[in-house]
């Protein structure tokens, strides 16, 4: 009876204007099918549908307006007391940074969950961050670069994920003309788009809570792996397209949020891949040490002529640099490339936070005579390797805190914090030192290892744990919301029930 009600208001609907649309939101004509479902039954797979309930598109508009309502608030009260009030001594600069941290923690906290999912996923994570930030911003980094950003830059610096000004500088002066920060945020959208298009693809193999039960293990490890992927996707495609945006509106080049995690072979290198703008924060504020001492673009112009001086014997000379390091992706310094990456010559990381200078002479260089002599020096005697354990320890309690940081997000956007996530990033620090400890120990049959047999090891212990990250996702209908958003926005028929695409098992 049911079933005839529908199709009868269905038939009335068509009657009466305004009640049946015809475009979508985005302006473009209806379709009757949904072209990727009927695609998938043409090929022979089974399509389940199951309910779902509509996107709360207006509470997400009115959500959207007020996170960027307070992060400009925010970031307007940050400039003020950092150029204003935090200068007159270290007590109120303390103050300040404790301040301005309690509230961009306390802000989830105090304005609750909205039901709007993805919103609400991004409100402890960005407040989490930007409470690292603003004490790389008050403590680590010096006055004076601080004081030389226009107050775009400083938002930017507080509330997204910029390059660094020495990057862009090191850029000018090896290309010898300076990009145009706009131009350059807007020839990463086709990568947006892409990624968009790959996220719309992966929703239809998210299954929904109530046809996971009886679901075969393997399967439900499969389908969490499509979802380990669309995450990626989705991270990519909002966190790239909302930086992006923001660097064409304030004029400020954005770095990327990940280096292409899915090209790497081994653990260690797919966590050094994976949103540099959260770890490449949690590695400096976290394990950085104290204020830093950076070096002058003029000084680092210096080092760079020094060791143009010493490129005859570069490569080996590199190599000798780098034979004291752990190859630990979460304890070296992030702007570094580990040896799997090793192309020639070392270089800056793209969009990390840069490292801490060490001490030099007082501006953070060197005379070129004896910085010449050291690398010398450095090429015929490299430097021993440092203790592995120390590393080890600081590389686990990076993933634990990482886990924490997100035992914090599902907390504040899914209800619930039962430790899944934590295991999930502990076991992946443990499985990092793992590697590392094996290659440090047994080299030679570390290189023997074939990049195919890499690959399995890597994706097979990801099959096994990735739903420790992806159940909690599952269960709680984060992807079955986003769903219902994807049929608000594509040029389908409003659709009163999701569809699910079975290619694994029944």
């Amino acid at each position: 009876m049911a079933a005839v009600n529908d199709n009868m208001w269905d038939k009335v609907s068509k009657l009466i204007p305004g009640a049946h649309p015809t475009h979508s939101i985005l302006g473009f004509k209806l379709l009757e099918e949904d072209p990727v479902i009927a695609l998938a039954k043409q090929a022979g797979f089974r399509v389940a549908e199951y309910d779902l309930p509509p996107y709360p598109l207006k509470l997400a508009g009115i959500i959207g307006l007020r996170m960027m309502a307070f992060m400009f608030s925010s970031g307007a009260l940050a400039w003020f007391l950092y150029h204003f009030v935090a200068k007159r001594s270290p007590v109120l600069n303390y103050g300040c940074l404790g301040l301005l941290a309690t509230m961009l923690l306390a802000w989830p906290e105090v304005v609750g969950r909205s039901g709007v999912m993805l919103l609400d996923f991004w409100r402890p994570a960005l407040g989490f961050r930007s409470a690292l930030l603003v004490w790389d911003i008050f403590h680590i980094r010096t006055r004076e670069e601080v004081e030389s950003w226009n107050p775009f830059r400083f938002f930017c610096h507080l509330w997204a994920f910029p390059k660094e000004e020495e990057e862009i500088a090191e850029r000018t002066r090896e290309e010898g003309f300076e990009r145009d920060p706009r131009w350059e945020n807007l020839k990463g959208m086709p990568k947006v788009i892409i990624e968009g298009s790959i996220l719309l693809l992966t929703l239809y193999v998210i299954p929904p809570a109530e046809l996971t039960v009886g679901m075969s293990r393997v399967a439900y490890h499969a389908y969490c792996d499509s979802l380990g992927l669309s995450i990626l996707m989705a991270l990519a495609l909002f966190g790239d397209g909302l930086l992006k945006s923001l660097g064409i509106l304030f004029g400020v080049e954005m770095a990327d949020m990940f280096e292409n995690p899915l090209g790497t072979t081994n653990i260690r290198l797919f966590w050094s891949h994976w949103n540099r703008a959260i770890a490449s924060v949690l590695h400096r504020v976290v394990f950085g040490g104290g204020r830093n001492s950076k070096s002058s673009v003029r000084s680092q112009k210096k080092k760079a002529d020094a060791a143009a001086v010493n490129k005859k014997g570069g490569r080996a000379q590199q190599l000798a640099q780098r034979q004291h390091m752990d190859q630990l992706s979460e304890t070296e310094a992030e702007t570094g490339k580990t040896d799997d990456e090793d192309e020639g010559g070392l270089r800056h990381r793209k969009g990390a936070i840069k490292p801490m200078t060490p001490a030099g002479n007082g501006n953070g260089t060197a005379n070129g005579s004896e910085k010449t002599k050291a690398a010398s020096q450095q090429q015929q005697q490299p430097r021993k390797k440092g203790p592995f354990y120390p590393k080890a320890i600081a590389a686990i309690a990076t993933f634990a805190m990482s886990g924490i940081f997100h035992e914090h997000i599902t907390r504040n956007t899914l209800g619930f914090a039962n430790g899944e996530n934590f295991i999930f990033f502990v076991l992946n620090g443990v499985a990092t030192v793992a590697s590392t400890w094996f290659k440090r120990t047994f080299p030679k049959q570390n290189e023997r290892i074939p990049t195919w047999l890499s690959l399995i090891l890597l994706h097979t212990f990801f099959f096994t744990v990735i739903p420790l990250f992806c159940s909690p996702f599952i269960r709680s209908g984060f992807f079955t919301q986003m769903d219902a958003l994807k049929y608000e926005l594509l040029p389908i028929a409003p659709r009163k029930r999701g569809s699910f695409i079975y290619l694994f098992g029944n």
